[in-house]
C-alpha cells in the first residue's frame, strides 16, 4: 500500500530521486535485454505515477542527462552481461496490481476522452476557419464592387461638370444675386415702387 499512499499524497513535481530510480530501472531493463514500456510500468509501480506518465519523464527530461549510461547498458547487453533478475512469486492479481491495472485504465480513458474532446474541437474551429474565410470572400468582393462604382459615378460627375461649365454657372449665380440685390435696394428691404 506503500504505492498507493505516495500516488495518493504526492504532487505533481518530479523530484531528483524520482529521476535518479526513472534512471535506474530504465538502464535496468536496457541491461537485461527488455523493453522501456516495462520499465515504465514497473516504475509506475514504485513510483506512484502512470507508465505514461514515466514515459513522458524519461523521453522528455531524464533520458539526455543518461546518454552515456544508455549506451553502456546497451553494449553491455550485447556482451551477454545482463544483471540477476529479482523475481517474487505472487499471485497474479493483488489488490496493489488490480489498483494499478485500474489507474492505467483510466489514464487511457482519459486520454482518449481528451483526444476525442481534442477532436471535436478542431473539427469546429475548422469550420469556423472556413466560415470566416468564405465571409472574408464575400466582403473582399463587395468592397471591390462598391470601389468600381464610386469610380463610375466619379467618372460621371467629371463629365457632367467642365471647368468652364463651372465658372458659367458661377457667373449666371453671381448675376442672379447681383439682381436680386438691386431689387431689394441697398437695405435688404424689398423696394414697395417696384
Amino acid at each position: 500500500m506503500q504505492t498507493v499512499e505516495k500516488w495518493a499524497s504526492r504532487s505533481d513535481a518530479w523530484t531528483p530521486d524520482d529521476d535518479t530510480r526513472l534512471a535506474d530501472l530504465v538502464l535496468k531493463h536496457i541491461r537485461n535485454g527488455s523493453t522501456q514500456l516495462k520499465a515504465f510500468e514497473e516504475a509506475a509501480g514504485l513510483l506512484g505515477r502512470t507508465p505514461a506518465a514515466c514515459g513522458y519523464r524519461w523521453n522528455g527530461v531524464v533520458r539526455k542527462d543518461y546518454r552515456v549510461e544508455i549506451e553502456a547498458a546497451k553494449q553491455s547487453r550485447k556482451n551477454g552481461v545482463s544483471e540477476p533478475k529479482h523475481t517474487v512469486d505472487a499471485p497474479a492479481s493483488t489488490p496493489a496490481v488490480e489498483a494499478l491495472s485500474h489507474t492505467t485504465s483510466e489514464s487511457m480513458k482519459d486520454v482518449i476522452d481528451f483526444l476525442q474532446t481534442y477532436d471535436e474541437q478542431y473539427h469546429k474551429l475548422r469550420a469556423y476557419l472556413t466560415q470566416i474565410e468564405q465571409e472574408k470572400h464575400e466582403l473582399a468582393e463587395r468592397v471591390e464592387s462598391l470601389q468600381q462604382q464610386l469610380q463610375t459615378q466619379s467618372v460621371v460627375i467629371e463629365k457632367d461638370v467642365t471647368p468652364e461649365q463651372l465658372e458659367e454657372d458661377s457667373r449666371t449665380l453671381f448675376a442672379i444675386m447681383e439682381r436680386a440685390r438691386k431689387l431689394l435696394g441697398d437695405t435688404g428691404r424689398p423696394n414697395p415702387e417696384t
